[in-house]
């Protein structure tokens, strides 16, 4: 296991338990999808299963907020599934808008030498979240009608949707594709400190997890 790796393994004594792992480690199913790239991929289903990319500043960070967003429960669409387009967009646009005043209060810690840096880190965040929603617009021919996939066994749901997939790849794969180089080109040109960005969105998480507890005891 490498060194960097294991900056982002917890420690045994870390409560709460947070693992972040790059993007360039994700589970060979995801590698699959024609649309990964560890330069923008990331995910985080749960405090203890969060991929990050270990990429340019602006990108790192503009991701990171969204994939924290999806931790917050306050708002959460529990029903957001590959059947339910409208459910989906909505969590997705909530995640951005979540996850980033959790995030943005560590950038200074960050930026401690030079924080005025964080301002463009802001201003590359708004724009990379107004892009990531375009490829969730054009996305919508690759869902299915509502509640479509209701009694199909398991692998008569798994075909459909390659099925899905494949048929929108071909569509509308170039348009995505167009968007993620898009992305790329805002970079700021500085490949992120992974030590740094990691602790940095560990507190942030960390911060989630425990308005969460508030919400729930409320």
């Amino acid at each position: 296991m490498s060194s960097r790796f294991e900056l982002n393994e917890a420690s045994p004594e870390e409560k709460p338990r947070i693992v972040i792992k790059r993007s360039v480690e994700a589970p060979p199913e995801v590698k699959k999808n024609p649309f990964y790239d560890p330069e923008i991929w990331g995910r985080a289903t749960s405090p203890e299963d969060i991929y990050l990319p270990e990429s340019d500043e602006g990108i790192s960070f503009a991701i990171a907020a969204h994939e924290i967003g999806h931790l917050v429960k306050e708002g959460e669409r529990t029903d957001a599934s590959l059947d339910n387009y409208e459910a989906t967009r909505a969590e997705e646009e909530r995640a951005w808008l979540k996850g980033w005043p959790y995030l943005a209060r560590y950038l200074t810690q960050y930026y401690v030498e030079k924080p005025e840096l964080a301002v463009e880190i802001i201003e590359k965040y708004g724009i990379i979240r107004e892009l990531m929603m375009k490829t969730v617009e054009i996305s919508r021919p690759m869902y299915l009608p509502k509640d479509s996939l209701d009694g199909l066994t398991l692998e008569e749901q798994d075909l459909k949707l390659r099925q899905q997939r494949e048929k929108f790849m071909a569509e509308h794969g170039s348009e995505v594709m167009d968007i993620f180089t898009e992305i790329k080109s805002n970079k700021i040109g500085q490949l992120v400190n992974l030590e740094r960005y990691v602790a940095a969105t560990k507190k942030a998480i960390a911060d989630i997890i425990q308005d969460n507890d508030r919400i729930k005891e409320a």
